[in-house]
């Protein structure tokens, strides 16, 4: 397989190929944002256990990447992931350069059998709670990098975890690419489901955004923390999430609420 690295051909065992297939099976049936969360956290976990995913991908020929992320953690916030994406001297401007002239997984902290990285990465994901992080991109038909993903908090990382992730990568792309063109198809729904959101719902919405539990959604809003937990639930329910998580990302996309800005 074209990694660059002397791979062992037997590092898969029958669990594993059954892992990947059902990775690739299950793909097939992801069209928004919250399925193809749950696929990450479903299905795709068995074989890259991580817990923040971040993806890129360039909307047409010779344009940047239009970054975006998933977490299943509340430490990972908006503005965390703000400064990760920065254009001059973000975290993730820095890993797409050095792919870009490697064109192989980037593993950070490198473990011993991979090619070493930036140490300045391991300060950045240490301030953005990203602890590590093992990322791959791909070309477009005309070499231009056309998408790229970073999983951070990935456990058990090591050379394998490369492998798993370039035999991956054609799919994890395409699934998330035929994701974007699904919303894109349905991006007037937002007006549909967010006035099913009432002015509450919506405050209680913008606090899970910002990590709050539900002690300090009550806090925040005067309220007690059973009635927190039911306006969560509600949110939940008319948006069809599954998870609190489910419930932002889609709150986001279609643009309920807002990521949150670093007052100046």
């Amino acid at each position: 397989m074209p990694t660059g690295m002397d791979t062992d051909p037997h590092w898969a065992d029958e669990e594993d190929r059954d892992r990947l297939i059902l990775v690739l099976e299950s793909a097939t049936k992801v069209l928004r944002s919250s399925q193809f969360f749950a696929w990450t956290q479903g299905p795709l976990q068995a074989l890259l256990p991580h817990e923040i995913l971040i993806c890129g991908m360039a909307e047409g020929p010779g344009q940047d990447l239009r970054l975006r992320y998933f977490t299943a953690t509340r430490y990972f916030k908006p503005e965390q992931f703000e400064v990760a994406c920065h254009p001059r001297n973000g975290l993730i401007s820095r890993v797409v350069a050095h792919w870009k002239s490697t064109r192989r997984p980037c593993l950070a902290p490198a473990p011993t059998d991979c090619m070493p990285c930036d140490p300045e990465w391991e300060v950045l994901m240490k301030r953005l709670e990203l602890r590590n992080m093992a990322a791959h991109g791909q070309l477009s038909s005309q070499g231009e990098l056309n998408a790229w993903f970073g999983f951070f908090r990935v456990a058990g990382m090591g050379q394998r975890t490369a492998i798993i992730l370039e035999l991956l990568l054609p799919c994890i792309t395409a699934t998330y690419a035929r994701m974007l063109s699904h919303e894109a198809g349905t991006a007037g729904e937002g007006k549909i489901i967010g006035n099913a959101l009432s002015r509450r719902e919506i405050q209680v919405l913008e606090l899970v955004r910002d990590g709050c539990s539900n002690q300090e959604i009550a806090g925040r809003l005067a309220i007690s923390a059973m009635t927190a937990k039911n306006h969560v639930q509600n949110i939940r329910v008319k948006l069809k999430a599954r998870t609190r998580g489910q419930a932002v990302a889609d709150g986001l996309r279609l643009g309920i609420i807002h990521p949150r800005r670093d007052e100046s």
